[in-house]
């Protein structure tokens, strides 16, 4: 597939209807015979969903929907996807509080989520040195813990988180 600019894209948003939905037709095609038909829509009842799944309908009248509840969906949601003929609505195996429970909150988006996660890891892994710190060498100085803020880690240890800060100022994590 076609990788579009930006320029690309403002122009395609400026077209008229009439032509979206018919560049949206050929793409739905490309993609119906790239499979062989082996195709299917995620459906989760919100506006985009029903317009693409309209849209794919009118020519390929039998692609199947999948909705899935994650039984955080609003009642009348549920009542909406229902109406729609070769539907079929799946449940996770884990509840929502459950993965809650066992993940944490998710967040808004994966780009943040992704950035918590390195953070994490780093965490993690000065942890294991601090951990590191306390069994295998009581020598220490007046060079101060980069995870507590507080003196008292040897001197080599902590001129090897320095480096590691700097380097994670500059956009890389450790």
């Amino acid at each position: 597939m076609p990788v579009h600019t930006r320029l690309d894209l403002y122009q395609m948003q400026s077209l008229p209807l009439k032509a979206k939905v018919t560049m949206t037709r050929q793409r739905i095609k490309a993609w119906y015979e790239h499979y062989n038909g082996m195709v299917y829509i995620c459906f989760s009842g919100g506006k985009d969903s029903t317009v693409l799944l309209d849209i794919v309908r009118r020519d390929y009248p039998d692609v199947p929907a999948v909705f899935v509840d994650t039984g955080l969906e609003y009642p009348e949601i549920r009542e909406f996807v229902k109406r729609f003929d070769n539907v079929t609505i799946v449940r996770p195996a884990m509840n929502f509080r459950k993965v809650i429970d066992t993940y944490g909150y998710p967040f808004f988006s994966k780009e943040v989520s992704n950035c918590v996660s390195g953070a994490r890891k780093y965490l993690r892994s000065l942890q294991e040195l601090e951990s590191l710190d306390r069994q295998t060498d009581r020598q220490t100085d007046d060079s101060e813990c980069l995870l507590h803020g507080r003196p008292g880690r040897n001197r080599q240890k902590g001129e090897q988180r320095e480096r590691e800060v700097q380097r994670t100022s500059k956009g890389s994590y450790p």
